[in-house]
């Protein structure tokens, strides 16, 4: 709750007028995205998996001419004999209704055995076919038909249109119904004389709700059935269904359920039939429902940023997806369709607006605070200048330098429990403490990088001390940063702990830019090494490293462990790397004999004696965990990892002690 009202106080009317203003541009883009009809693929690919998981009617079956019926009667179509023979055998059906085209004649003799068995059953429906279709008033109907001869056609209780009707997308999904006012659909005239009662709908697009995947209903073969194979009591009462289910005949279409197999046609007729006899009928939402939405959730996702905490709004708008994601499910289980490409984009636009506005809020005010810290400069730089103003001109000087790079540990992970004002001030105070201590030992604050600081001594003066009061500076950085987390703490904030890199090189120093804007900067391989050394402190779980440069112009004064061997990103030559434990006057009497267990660690390291090394940087451990601060020793953590990885992988055989470092 605290947060809560800390996140109010913290906007301006403006400010929140700027937020709702997401909400409604997501509203009016969405609107119009779906006004045109774009995503409606991808709605109805998602939707597709909505269906199916239904049980099939036990009184809907399936006769199927498959694989093992063409084997069985040799070469398709089959004579007619059989189909009158297979008649006969389901006169106990209700209703027998054929997916088999009849459209040309056989021989006599079996056109009329066939005719005869159709009359005498008064239970069967056969097929017509329209082969083009026409516009009639904006409306596509049938034009050219295929029909079966009159003899056959006139033996039938009833003929109805056959056609399935696919989408764009090529998958069948509904049945329409308007394709003729001579002829109804097959499924519809099977599911009337069932029922003895007429089928009507307002819609001319009737959408199949399929049960499952292909081969959910009962089948038996042809052969089985036309041999006398199966009971014919099996068949009493019901509504038999005859087609084929071989994929030589191409009578197959990919359906919602198809899962990647198509479905007979057969079949679909049969769901068709099921969807009737349930009423398991399927409608789409109104637009207007679909826009409501779009502009509630829209709303949504902004009063979730505004009322809760800044932590918890990405997961509550996540529940708020999962939860329309379930009700989608559950209200299409009632036969209601809704939009799941559009609400779950409102859920999501909103959000990524609002966290980019944020995020812009953020680096607007960021910006602010660091141009803040140009009055930093260090003071020796303007009495050099004023000395001599053709240091203004562009170009620089070859110098030695000390270079300091720091960089906030997990400052990413910070920045998201954060609003933006309390980042900034936190941003603002830390940068300002760090950048004192560098400039009361002498250093010049070269940049700000969000949160990292690059900064260098000896230059534009000669300080032969350099990389020494580098390293004062480093330690006295590091005390100071104890004492803010231990204010931050009393406040609420998290800590976060530093990084730190120092190298000694030439460099180039000197202004750089345009002739009316420009840095006084340092710039060269001393500088990326220092970049780098800084990022190394993550893989090693360390707080300074520093270079053997370095390393050779402070170890009078500054105890340091040899830590590796890197070739880092972007480098062939190897560097050795060290760590800055403190001054000799202030070092603790534990760590000498760390030092030591880890040199000789190292040394089995190089010679590849993996278990020797193992010991000895545990070793290392137990100094630190009993005698020292109590900590985990980063470095021997990392190479106990590493010997254990060489344990089961070893390196080459001319491998020369050398990691390589991947990443920056």
């Amino acid at each position: 709750m605290k947060k809560q009202k800390q996140l109010l106080k913290g906007l301006t009317k403006q400010q929140l007028v700027r937020i709702f203003g997401v909400a409604v541009v997501s509203f009016v883009l969405l609107s119009l995205l779906y006004s045109v009809g774009l995503f409606s693929n991808v709605e109805v690919k998602l939707t597709d998996n909505l269906y199916g998981g239904k049980r099939p009617l036990d009184n809907i079956v399936i006769i199927e001419i498959d694989d093992r019926s063409i084997q069985e009667f040799g070469r398709w179509p089959f004579s007619r004999t059989y189909f009158a023979e297979i008649v006969e055998y389901l006169h106990q059906a209700k209703v027998v209704a054929i997916d088999v085209a009849f459209f040309e004649e056989s021989t006599p003799v079996a056109d009329q055995k066939m005719a005869e068995a159709f009359a005498d059953a008064g239970n069967i429906i056969i097929p017509v076919e329209y082969t083009t279709f026409k516009k009639v008033d904006g409306k596509v109907v049938g034009d050219q038909m295929l029909t079966p001869p009159a003899e056959i056609r006139d033996s039938v209780m009833d003929v109805a249109y056959v056609n399935i009707i696919t989408d764009p997308d090529g998958v069948t999904r509904a049945l329409k119904l308007d394709l003729s006012d001579e002829y109804d659909n097959f499924a519809v005239k099977a599911y009337q004389y069932y029922w003895k009662k007429e089928f009507t709908r307002k819609d001319s697009r009737f959408l199949v709700n399929f049960v499952g995947a292909p081969g959910s209903f009962k089948r038996y073969s042809f052969a089985d059935v036309a041999n006398g194979n199966i009971q014919p009591s099996v068949f009493e009462d019901k509504i038999v269904l005859i087609g084929a289910t071989s994929p030589d005949l191409h009578d197959d279409y990919f359906v919602p359920t198809s899962g990647g197999k198509a479905m007979p046609g057969v079949e679909i007729h049969a769901n068709a039939i099921q969807t009737m006899i349930n009423k398991d009928f399927l409608g789409k939402e109104p637009d207007w429902s679909v826009l409501l939405k779009i502009f509630l959730f829209s709303i949504l996702v902004v009063g979730i940023f505004y009322y809760s905490p800044v932590w918890l709004a990405p997961i509550l708008n996540l529940v708020a997806l999962i939860i329309y994601f379930i009700f989608a499910i559950k209200i299409f289980e009632k036969g209601i369709i809704v939009n799941i490409v559009y609400i779950p984009a409102a859920i999501i636009v909103s959000y990524m607006g609002v966290v980019l506005y944020f995020y812009m809020s953020e680096k607007k005010e960021r910006a602010k605070v660091l141009g803040a810290f140009e009055k930093y400069v260090s003071p020796k730089i303007i009495q050099q200048v004023m000395k001599d103003p053709k240091a203004l001109n562009l170009g620089g000087e070859k110098r030695t330098i000390t270079v300091f790079f720091s960089d906030i540990r997990g400052f990413t992970t910070l920045s998201e429990g954060l609003t933006p004002e309390q980042l900034v001030h936190l941003l603002n105070e830390y940068l300002s403490a760090m950048t004192q201590i560098i400039m009361k030992h002498d250093g010049v604050v070269d940049k700000y990088m969000g949160d990292a600081i690059m900064a260098f001594w000896n230059a534009p003066m000669d300080q032969k001390d350099h990389a020494l009061l580098a390293a004062r500076a480093s330690f006295d950085m590091e005390k100071k940063l104890k004492e803010l987390q231990a204010k931050w703490k009393k406040d609420g904030i998290p800590s976060f702990d530093i990084g730190i890199g120092l190298n000694s090189g030439p460099a180039v120093v000197g202004n750089m830019g345009s002739y009316d804007r420009f840095d006084y900067t340092a710039m060269g391989d001393t500088v990326n090494l220092g970049s780098r050394l800084e990022g190394l402190n993550k893989p090693y779980n360390s707080r300074i490293l520093i270079s053997e440069s370095t390393k050779k112009l402070v170890q009078k004064e500054f105890m340091t462990r040899k830590i590796d061997k890197v070739a880092v990103k972007g480098k062939k030559e190897p560097v050795i790397i060290y760590e800055l434990a403190g001054s000799f006057a202030e070092a603790e009497e534990w760590y000498q004999p760390l030092c030591d267990k880890f040199e000789e660690g190292v040394g089995h390291y190089f010679d590849k004696e993996w278990d020797k090394a193992i010991h000895c940087f545990k070793e290392c451990l137990k100094i630190r965990k009993d005698r020292g601060d109590g900590k985990d020793d980063g470095p021997s953590v990392t190479f106990i990892e590493r010997c254990e990885i060489f344990k089961k992988t070893p390196p080459p055989k001319d491998w020369d002690g050398v990691w390589v470092m991947k990443t920056k």
